[in-house]
């Protein structure tokens, strides 16, 4: 169910919300940089793009969810002190993304589209205004922004403010995966004329995403060496 921009960057706004979060591989995140925009799924694929696998990408194809951008308005690896499944590179954009996308008109989900299954459509998004001011709750990571019937790509080159990348602490044959892939990253600004800094995340001690890299050093090269 679409909402009118305008009404979502009010409500946002009215959480204390500022920010718009998107995580993922640092070989796919190259790729956005490179288009100064974030693909979805299907346009990276389309493009004969390089991106890495996600968990959810069967269920983005059998819900039509494989041509849309979506993003959380939280950071979730921060909030839920655990790395993000979807990729330790964040892309941080202004809120006023929202208000200036030209699609007008902006989706956010009830629940996460994994736990769709049996549910109706008017379980799975916010239909109105009044109803996301009264239910949306921040932090809840089920609850995304879904930018739909966009072509399959957010143009971010007035809005990313930021790109916070995950250290593992982890080397590929003698590389450490952390300075391969700010330099993956730093190329790919570099092909399409974007300047925006790459901050090194940095983690509360309660943080447990240094022992989930460890514990899964193949899917941990996987998001963040920056070549196929």
């Amino acid at each position: 169910m679409d909402l009118p921009s305008k009404a979502v960057w009010d409500v946002l706004e009215d959480r204390g919300i500022d920010k718009l979060y998107h995580a993922n591989s640092v070989i796919t995140g190259c790729q956005f940089l490179r288009h100064r925009a974030l693909l979805s799924r299907g346009s990276v694929e389309r493009l004969k793009l390089a991106q890495s696998e996600q968990y959810s990408d069967g269920i983005d194809r059998r819900h039509s969810l494989w041509f849309d951008v979506f993003v959380d308005s939280v950071d979730i690896h921060d909030r839920a002190r655990r790395a993000n499944r979807y990729g330790p590179a964040l892309f941080v954009l202004g809120l006023d993304k929202i208000r200036t996308t030209y699609t007008g008109r902006v989706w956010v989900t009830k629940i996460n589209p994994t736990n769709w299954a049996d549910t109706s459509v008017e379980d799975r998004w916010f239909r109105s205004k009044a109803e996301l001011q009264e239910n949306f709750v921040r932090g809840d990571f089920g609850q995304m922004i879904v930018f739909r019937h966009c072509g399959g790509a957010l143009p971010i080159e007035r809005s990313l403010q930021e790109i916070i990348l995950d250290d593992p602490r982890m080397d590929l044959e003698g590389v450490d995966l952390h300075g391969a892939a700010v330099g993956a990253l730093t190329l790919a600004m570099s092909d399409s004329g974007l300047n925006v800094p790459i901050s090194r995340r940095q983690c509360s001690r309660r943080c447990t995403c240094r022992d989930e890299y460890r514990a899964h050093e193949h899917g941990t090269t996987m998001m963040f060496y920056p070549y196929t």
